[in-house]
């Protein structure tokens, strides 16, 4: 195995211990490690904090080989590619490994364990064969993580080749096997390899992915593994539309390598959650051609609009649609004369097959068909000359099939073939323009300031306000789903009163917008309003907010006019809707990473870290503090007495009656072992002294089993210690709460 796959393994393998540290019993020391297809050690981790543990006659230091004997686990489990767990003779250790391997049998890795044989009372073996669907978890954890990057990177980008060449570069990086590319489907789902983007070097000659686009022809492209697994392909759709395949592909210089279940996932996982964002970019291209075609089309119509003469008619018709399709090969047949000197055909009727042109004159309606010429496939493309009292010819374009306009641009060819009689259309069609461009631009500055914070107050402010400005409704509103009962909170609203309300799931309208339908309900005139408890109104719209995977609440804007939105409105809704669901998923995450990395596991409360971070802070910008160091008496006793559990259980509840005794504002924390600490910002010596005679009186009077608490106080002032710091703070404190043990425990020293 390569050394550029070794750091993707690693980064898998701290996904995986992630699982597997939850499944190990609490409190037993162990070691996890990683190895390499030569049982090289790659990473180690320790299976509890602070252990001191270590196996005797085992060199654990990276780079390290664990095969130095061939009966050891990790050498057999290389060998047979089975699980091995063993005793090891040289002292009281149980040696566990788990081999990962390839689909030819052969191990690429050893994860494996090993612990002291007295604190094992379970059976590893069974232990181990357990850890199969904890190592696919942290597959699986492996590639949401870094799909969700490579999602979040692209919001980054407003057009298609930006993002594509993002994408497949990110996707290689992940892979590093072969080459990652992007090749456009046609609307038929087959291959138009004349748009792509490939993590290739750009060299001469043809690239790879050119030949595999070549050898699949005209076939529609489903998710399949060719090749003998050197070649994946995946095809993105969005709303059933085909956009582009993603590819990965193995060069002919690569011939050892495969890919494995794993790549496909990936690439499968990849291509589902990168849709929008590609089809958002997709339609951003589009909208800004049709921009640019619109513009076109407006300013044709007004000089037309200002003109009388044919000539300048007929040379602005031409003359604009070879602007607009400049691949085109255009011609104008007439059936009047003219003595205009612009290039015109006459429309013959005499032929017997009646060609395209005739065919679109005699149906007066646009005509494509398709033919070759010289053996390549051709696409000609007939629109009337409509005028309000007949039709005076046909405006034809002739381009080659792959590079014909699409079915918007025919529409636009059409218009044009209409300029005499259709002036307001076009500039209603470019107004629309405008309109598409504006809401575009609008989502675009929507996803990059939600992308800006992880605050959910923020970011449910800053929706909220956009919604109102953007819709111009009466009333907006952000509903959460309570996760004990079914029943929605509002946590968002335009109207301050109607904050914290609970609204129930099955109440119409929110019952459909739970169900994921599409909720646009709009009253008729002179019917009575929408019958809704949050605001009575005429107008709804409302979509489902999807968080980590389930309904997380939904998004609602309402008024009391009638028909006050469109379809329009609705789908630009439901784009914002899938920004804020985002949005809030990472703002969740975040809020509770951060409160997992300062809170202690068992007890709930602060770790040592935060504290010292708190009280650091207060030193800065406090006037004073008080700071106590609490140690529950004999609690050695009461574990060895009644058990750890026990022990754990007396912990709980002195942990909680601190808790109930302390200001919100209050630092308190699990110091280490039995010891807690509680640091009162802005409490002077007195005052401290009295809440720690409280929290010493409680302790013995309602934990059960009883036990008591020696207290240390020590307390600071700027004016008597201006440059006091963290560590003198904490060594008076140590050592009154040392002197209270000595004089006999259960009472409060102050330093």
């Amino acid at each position: 195995m390569s050394s550029k796959k070794l750091g993707k393994l690693e980064t898998v393998f701290s996904y995986m211990a992630h699982f597997i540290l939850q499944s190990w019993p609490e409190k037993r020391p162990g070691i996890l490690y990683l190895t390499d297809s030569v049982g090289c050690l790659l990473k180690v981790i320790r299976m509890q904090g602070g252990q001191t543990w270590n196996p005797n006659g085992l060199d654990l230091r990276k780079g390290s080989s664990l095969c130095g004997d061939a009966r050891s686990p990790v050498s057999r489990a290389l060998r047979t590619g089975e699980i091995t767990v063993c005793v090891a003779d040289s002292g009281p250790l149980v040696w566990g490994a788990f081999p990962l391997c390839e689909r030819d049998g052969r191990a690429r890795a050893v994860i494996g364990m090993l612990a002291p044989h007295n604190e094992v009372d379970f059976d590893f073996c069974s232990f181990m064969r357990g850890l199969e669907p904890l190592l696919r978890m942290g597959y699986d954890a492996y590639i949401q993580h870094a799909t969700s990057e490579i999602v979040m990177n692209l919001a980054r980008h407003d057009n298609t080749q930006d993002l594509l060449a993002s994408l497949v570069r990110q996707i290689a990086d992940i892979v590093e096997k072969g080459y990652c590319s992007a090749v456009k489907l046609t609307e038929a789902g087959t291959l138009n390899s004349r748009e792509l983007a490939t993590s290739e070097p750009a060299g001469e000659g043809d690239c790879h992915i050119r030949q595999v686009a070549a050898r699949l022809g005209d076939r529609v492209i489903t998710p399949s593994v060719w090749d003998e697994q050197r070649t994946v392909v995946f095809p993105i759709s969005c709303e059933n539309r085909p956009l582009y395949a993603l590819f990965l592909h193995l060069a002919p210089d690569e011939p050892d390598c495969v890919y494995d279940e794993r790549d496909v996932a990936f690439l499968q996982e990849v291509g589902e959650k990168a849709s929008y964002a590609l089809w958002r970019t997709m339609v951003a291209d589009a909208l800004r051609r049709e921009a640019t075609q619109k513009d076109l089309l407006y300013q044709l119509m007004t000089r037309i609009q200002a003109s009388i003469d044919v000539e300048d008619v007929l040379n602005e018709i031409v003359t604009s649609i070879r602007k607009l399709f400049p691949t085109a090969f255009v011609e104008l047949f007439l059936t009047v004369e003219t003595n205009a000197t612009t290039p015109v055909k006459p429309l013959s009727f005499q032929d017997d097959d009646a060609s395209t042109s005739t065919q679109a004159y005699l149906e007066g309606r646009l005509v494509v068909d398709y033919e070759e010429h010289d053996g390549i496939p051709m696409a000609v493309i007939a629109a009337p000359l409509l005028g309000k009292q007949g039709i005076y010819g046909v405006l034809q374009l002739t381009a080659e099939r792959q590079a014909a306009p699409g079915r918007q641009e025919t529409e636009y060819i059409s218009i044009l073939a209409e300029t005499a009689g259709k002036a307001f259309e076009n500039a209603q069609l470019y107004q629309q323009s405008r309109n598409l461009i504006r809401e575009l631009r609008l989502i675009n500055e929507m996803a990059r300031q939600l992308n800006r914070s992880l605050n959910l107050k923020e970011i449910l402010d800053f929706v909220t306000k956009k919604l109102l400005e953007t819709f111009s409704a009466e009333f907006v509103a952000i509903l959460r789903k309570r996760p004990d009962d079914d029943r929605f909170e509002v946590i968002s609203s335009s109207l301050p009163a109607c904050h914290g309300q609970l609204v129930s799931a099955s109440e119409k309208p929110l019952a459909d917008a739970v169900a994921g339908k599409q909720v646009l309900m709009l009253a008729q005139p002179g019917a009575k309003p929408l019958p809704f408890s949050l605001m009575p109104c005429a107008s709804l719209m409302g979509v489902p907010l999807v968080v980590e995977g389930e309904l997380g609440g939904v998004l609602l804007v309402a008024d009391s006019r009638h028909h006050f939105f469109g379809f329009d409105d609705y789908k630009l809704l439901e784009i914002f809707g899938q920004h804020v669901s985002l949005a809030m998923t990472n703002a969740m995450l975040h809020n509770e990473v951060e409160r997992m990395v300062i809170t202690d596991n068992l007890t709930g409360l602060y770790t040592r870290r935060h504290l010292n971070d708190c009280v650091r802070t207060s030193l800065e910008k406090d006037s004073h503090g008080s700071l106590l160091l609490i140690d529950i008496d004999y609690f050695k006793t009461v574990n060895d007495t009644y058990g750890h559990q026990v022990g754990d259980e007396v912990l709980l509840q002195v942990s909680d009656l601190i808790r109930r005794n302390i200001r919100e504002s209050d630092i308190a924390a699990r110091w280490g072992g039995e010891e807690l600490a509680i640091y009162l910002p802005r409490v002077d010596k007195a005052t401290a002294h009295g809440i720690a005679e409280r929290i010493r009186s409680l302790v013995q009077a309602e934990t059960i089993p009883q036990v008591t608490i020696s207290c240390g106080l020590a307390a600071w002032c700027r004016d008597q210690q201006p440059q006091y710091s963290v560590e003198e703070l904490f060594h008076q404190a140590d050592v009154a709460l040392y002197e209270a043990k000595h004089k006999g425990r259960n009472q409060v020293i102050l330093a």
